[in-house]
């Protein structure tokens, strides 16, 4: 069945068919194939979708866009401005901070590069940097996004492998400093070539600015303060966030209509609906491999290769690289953290360890060619060719997988905190 599953996906991949309607020809094969009733086929598709923690990724999706719309997202780049706006690559350190903010809150790495793009590049271009160093360093901070909670990424792996989303959310939160802490190290090495003037530091720039995105700021401490402090699950916090940033969208700053909720509205449904197609078929998927004890005995063969976590996720690491070249990181999620997931767990390794892990790598995927949609996106948002943004971006690159080495080697480093918190329930 696995062969067959594969064959069918890759297939899917080449003739450029959707990976959700892919993923529902591998189903319907198979069930056929074993002579199992259709109906079975639809159970299994309404339980994967048939889920409460679900809800939360409809709203921190409209979080995202009224973030973007509601004067939130510039304030938040405005204070990274007065933070980290005088340190040797100026705008550049602005764009990773501001990243660090905005992934604190909207939780997807393409909302990131769009909206933080759209403000930062002009800027920069006219400090000095040149097009595509100015998209590069835009483009890859994306990645914190879907690290630093709120995660639609992580809520994902939550259900699909039947993780606490609260404690996934808590795990992600030093990893994703650490990322930032990487790429504005990597910023302030390379800031000499790529240009960028470096601005006075003001205490009174950023008492300005604090005021101006104090309101902001409450936005991620509502979230993550009120998980760690037991206050409401991750489906809840989505709810207050959503209801706090319209309010002081709408009756604070006033930059946001009631006319866009409509659009609003509309983009978040769509990309929900594809979210639920995936998980809903991939449901079926997994149901199908694991009647056919596939997990099983993928687990029996891993563990005969080695049974050492340090190795053990080197491979698992090396195989989710190349899987993201090939495959966005929704898909790529909800079709291998259920095969991939009893794996690491079977030799030790933290499951909620091994979420931001594989949100990590598979979010790598989205900076790299072919498939890397934050990569388009960059394209698009900084007018640069594919060529130049990714040779701009190699340094980047470098710096992200000696984090990723550093978390494996390190574990402590991402499950501390969850473990200190004791955050368990979803």
């Amino acid at each position: 069945m696995l062969w067959i599953f594969l064959a069918i996906l890759l297939a899917s991949i080449v003739i450029g068919l959707p990976i959700a309607f892919g993923l529902g020809v591998a189903a319907l094969v198979m069930a056929v194939l074993s002579d199992i009733p259709l109906s079975i086929m639809i159970e299994q598709s309404i339980r994967g979708v048939n889920s409460f923690p679900l809800l939360a990724i409809p709203f921190f999706i409209l979080v995202g866009e009224v973030m973007s719309n509601g004067g939130i997202a510039r304030r938040l780049m405005e204070l990274a401005g007065a933070l980290v706006g005088f340190m040797r690559g100026g705008l550049g350190q602005v764009a990773i901070t501001g990243s660090m903010f905005f992934g604190g809150i909207s939780g997807s790495a393409v909302a990131d590069t769009a909206a933080t793009g759209a403000m930062m590049i002009p800027s920069m271009k006219q400090q000095g940097y040149t097009a595509a160093n100015a998209t590069a360093i835009n483009t890859v901070s994306s990645v914190i996004g879907i690290i630093i909670p709120p995660s639609i990424p992580l809520i994902l792996y939550g259900i699909v492998t039947e993780t606490s989303i609260s404690r996934l959310f808590i795990a992600g939160i030093v990893p994703g400093l650490l990322i930032g802490a990487a790429l504005m190290v990597t910023t302030f090495i390379l800031a000499s070539k790529q240009g960028g003037g470096v601005r006075q530091f003001r205490w009174d720039c950023l008492w300005k600015a604090f005021k101006d995105a104090w309101l902001a700021l409450v936005l991620p401490v509502i979230v993550i303060g009120g998980i760690i402090g037991g206050v409401f699950t991750a489906t809840e916090a989505a709810v207050a966030a959503l209801l706090y940033s319209l309010a002081i969208s709408l009756l604070v700053y006033r930059e946001f209509k009631l006319s866009e909720l409509g659009g609003m509205l509309i983009r978040t449904a769509r990309l929900t609906g594809m979210v639920m197609m995936l998980l809903a078929f991939a449901t079926v998927i997994a149901w199908f491999l694991t009647i056919n004890m596939v997990p099983q005995t993928l687990v029996r063969q891993v563990q005969a290769i080695t049974q050492e976590p340090f190795l053990l996720l080197l491979i698992v690491a090396g195989l989710l690289l190349l899987v993201g070249f090939v495959m966005d990181l929704t898909p790529a999620m909800v079709i291998m953290a259920p095969m991939l997931a009893p794996i690491v767990t079977s030799v030790g390794v933290d499951a909620a360890y091994f979420g931001v892990l594989m949100a990590f790598i598979l979010g790598i995927g989205l900076l790299t060619p072919p498939v890397g949609t934050c990569l388009y996106v960059g394209c698009g948002v900084g007018k640069v060719s594919m060529e130049s943004l990714v040779k701009a971006m190699l340094p980047y690159y470098a710096a992200l997988i000696v984090v990723l080495v550093v978390l494996i080697a390190f574990p402590g480093i991402v499950t501390w905190l969850p473990d200190l918190t004791a955050v368990r329930g979803n």
